[in-house]
């Protein structure tokens, strides 16, 4: 069963506020530099950084990766997003940026 994409981006930002992570939307980049967004520890508090002009798919593939990184185990999620994050856990390690 697939999730709509807003549906699928509303249940991490959920996720990112349970975990007391700020998802901070900014313009990321130009021309010449471009950065697409990730977790990023700021004076110990954990931030996810995106361009609210990407995607929403690559959104989701920002969030998804970086809340993989963290204990959800005792937090109630949906089984796809449950699903998608433990995909996330299994490709990749931890998705902290250096800030």
């Amino acid at each position: 069963m697939n999730m709509q994409p807003i549906k699928v981006m509303e249940s991490l930002e959920n996720l990112a506020e349970k975990l007391g992570v700020e998802i901070v939307y900014e313009k990321l980049g130009d021309e010449e530099f471009s950065v697409r967004g990730g977790l990023c520890k700021v004076q110990k508090t954990y931030k996810i950084f995106m361009t609210r002009s990407e995607p929403v798919d690559s959104q989701i593939k920002i969030l998804v990766r970086a809340l993989s990184s963290f204990n959800t185990e005792d937090i109630y999620l949906l089984p796809f997003i449950r699903e998608i994050l433990e995909m996330a856990r299994k490709k990749e390690g931890t998705s902290l940026i250096p800030c």
